[in-house]
């Protein structure tokens, strides 16, 4: 289990710790949805792994992702003027392009082109799919770009945004992996998700019906498959299972098939993290106006570049609304469903001591996912693949989440899928 010490010490990037130095040249970080990237826009400021950096994209499209410091004198390039396909800084009107080159240098008397040739800024390659907008970190080659579920949707059939958390990056990845809390925590939620969906869904108002799941864990080559199993009153069995790809994306069951949630929590720095929250159908179209939107809010509020903010803070429990739950709300978060993870995730503390903590039957697939995180520093140190030995291809459809009910007296795992 990953004590607070292996937890909290993840991105420095001067003599960068194991865990930060893994996650930098295992994964593809999602920094920010697509909808945030607008040609002639300032440019994004971006924070990850400790490090800052910006992001622009071009009047031809692409998308430059390069360090924040000017190369001349480390002026913020977040300051910079956005001239078509490139960044000019406003301190001495140095400009480069979407590759880091540096393209203009004004006040350098002499031959420009010799001066320039040795000088650039970090650049980073980045890809767009699924909706979010995604960089390499790591030394180059990268690693395979991953194959999610909903990357091969069409546009209008995933939704997504992003929130600013402010805790540890392992708090918002474990808390989406635990399907345990679903019936407690979400208890005055649920209700509105089962009605937002088709008459061929509604599911998850089981989840209500058997608080205490027992979990199957399996490895698989992109992390672990988690399956939480609820057996009913009539001895089926409601099925939800969870893929954890790792490092830090979780794609939830939804309410039905062929549709899910996404969490992915990536580190900003030690006590801080972007959760990318979002639904994806293989079934229908979503936006704001659809049902299964609505459902997961409660003031008519739908900012998709800050998702779930907070009204207050520690000192007044985060706006909690104590007549709410008087008068029947079981958490006093009516906002926002996101709101009710984010704010058990940041009560934990900045970054959570996992030496106090006493984990029971339903935190399995939590403590499966802290050794592997465990295991996976070993093998970066060791020079092998995080994942060995069950690295290995996979597809989207490998990482599909699950959700249904198995008739009674049957092995859920003997069971297809469309039964």
């Amino acid at each position: 289990m990953l004590n607070v010490e292996q937890n909290a010490n993840l991105t420095r990037v001067e003599g960068e710790a194991p865990m930060g130095a893994l996650l930098r040249s295992w994964a593809w970080f999602p920094f920010a949805i697509s909808t945030q990237l607008v040609v002639g826009d300032a440019p994004l400021r971006v924070r990850l792994l400790g490090t800052d950096y910006v992001a622009f994209r071009t009047t031809e499209g692409q998308i430059g992702f390069i360090d924040e410091a000017c190369p001349h004198r480390g002026v913020s390039m977040a300051l910079a003027r956005h001239e078509g396909c490139m960044l000019r800084c406003i301190f001495h009107g140095w400009a480069m392009d979407a590759s880091g080159k540096v393209v203009e240098a004004p006040t350098h008397h002499g031959d420009q082109t010799a001066f320039l040739k040795g000088i650039r800024t970090r650049h980073y390659p980045v890809r767009e799919r699924g909706g979010l907008v995604w960089v390499w970190l790591g030394d180059l080659p990268a690693a395979d770009f991953p194959d999610l579920p909903f990357f091969e949707l069409p546009e209008d059939h995933v939704w997504m945004t992003v929130t600013k958390v402010d805790c540890n990056w392992l708090q918002g990845v474990e808390g989406a992996l635990d399907s345990a809390h679903v019936g407690t925590l979400h208890q005055s939620w649920v209700p509105r998700l089962a009605a937002s969906t088709s008459p061929a869904g509604g599911t998850i108002a089981l989840a209500l019906k058997a608080v205490a799941p027992r979990y199957e864990i399996d490895r698989t080559p992109f992390g672990l498959s988690a399956t939480a199993l609820r057996v009913l009153a009539d001895d089926s069995t409601y099925v939800r299972t969870t893929q954890f790809v790792a490092p830090f994306i979780n794609l939830v069951p939804g309410s039905g098939r062929n549709e899910g949630s996404i969490f992915i929590g990536v580190p900003i720095d030690d006590t801080h993290h972007l959760l990318f929250f979002g639904y994806f159908s293989e079934s229908f179209a979503i936006g704001e106006d659809t049902p299964r939107v609505q459902a997961l809010i409660g003031n008519g509020r739908v900012d998709r570049h800050d998702f779930a903010p907070f009204k207050g803070s520690r000192d007044d429990n985060w706006g909690q609304d104590r007549v709410a739950m008087s008068a029947g709300h079981f958490t006093g978060f009516t906002d926002n469903l996101l709101e009710e993870d984010i704010v058990v995730q940041v009560s934990m503390g900045a970054i959570a001591d996992r030496t106090r903590e006493h984990p029971s039957s339903s935190d399995v697939a939590i403590v499966q996912m802290r050794m592997m995180l465990l295991r996976a520093l070993r093998n970066h140190q060791e020079g092998a693949p995080p994942l060995a030995p069950h690295h290995g291809p996979w597809s989207g459809s490998d990482a599909r989440p699950v959700d249904r009910v198995v008739p009674a007296g049957q092995d859920w795992r003997s069971v297809p899928e469309s039964a």
